[in-house]
């Protein structure tokens, strides 16, 4: 079964200290789990003022590594993002990643807007980071507040050519993510409890659920796990394993 993992990324985070210090540690946890295309964004982009330097510089080694595939972090209230995005067009990318409850906007503001209308122009996907840590597991200096599944689904609505994937819902959230557009996906990283897959496509149709591990802020082998125990149909889990994820690049 060919895995295509759609939240991933590599760098420094300051609370969190992950074991996968070099890239070539990461691809192994890849290579162990067997995921076969990773789409990689650079940590730092998170919290640094300007993405681009550490964009770049990620990118810039990734050839080396034929697993991972970049993702430009764009944030939308810098006056450069659309030239930023269109500097890192040198690249093979695989997706734009938007980390709104960090960059000091939602899903509701116009910028967004224009992010969803160049992603139907260049023919790629948005991905929506909804949280980057657990809620319930942030220091108390770092409260950041899950990104609106409403927003989300409100702005698939408003753009229904534009493919989105919503990144770590939990899975209260998705119900109201399925009142977005048939091109609104989600991620199973944040997913947990019994029978984790079989309640998720009860949600949000199987269609509409891509793999994801938010490796290094999780472990790819329990995203991994998920689709092993799971009793799904083969051919579901194969569309959530990779296929509904490849339509978003076609």
């Amino acid at each position: 079964m060919k895995i295509i993992d759609a939240n991933a990324a590599f760098g420094f985070w300051p609370i969190q200290r992950f074991s996968t210090r070099t890239l070539e540690a990461l691809d192994a946890v890849f290579a162990r789990t067997d995921i076969a295309e990773v789409w990689l964004s650079a940590v730092e982009s998170i919290l640094y003022p300007e993405p681009d330097e550490w964009d770049l510089r990620l990118f810039r080694q990734l050839p080396a590594f034929p697993r991972f595939r970049p993702v430009k972090t764009v944030n939308p209230l810098l006056a450069n993002w659309e030239k930023s995005w269109d500097a890192a067009k040198a690249f093979p990318l695989a997706a734009v990643k938007l980390f709104p409850n960090y960059h000091g906007y939602s899903p509701a503001d116009r910028c967004v807007d224009a992010v969803c209308e160049k992603a139907v122009r260049e023919n790629l996907p948005v991905l929506i980071q909804m949280r980057v840590n657990d809620e319930r597991n942030q220091p108390s200096f770092l409260q950041v507040v899950g990104v609106s599944a409403a927003d989300i689904a409100a702005l698939s609505r408003r753009h229904p050519a534009a493919r989105i994937v919503a990144l770590c819902p939990y899975n209260s959230e998705l119900s109201a993510l399925a009142e977005g557009s048939n091109h609104l996906l989600a991620d199973i990283s944040f997913l947990d409890g019994a029978a984790i897959l079989e309640g998720a496509v009860q949600l949000l149709s199987p269609a509409r659920l891509v793999f994801g591990s938010h490796e290094p802020f999780l472990h790819a082998d329990s995203s991994r796990l998920k689709l092993d125990h799971s009793k799904l149909p083969a051919e579901v889990l194969q569309k959530l394993a990779s296929e509904n994820l490849a339509k978003t690049n076609e």
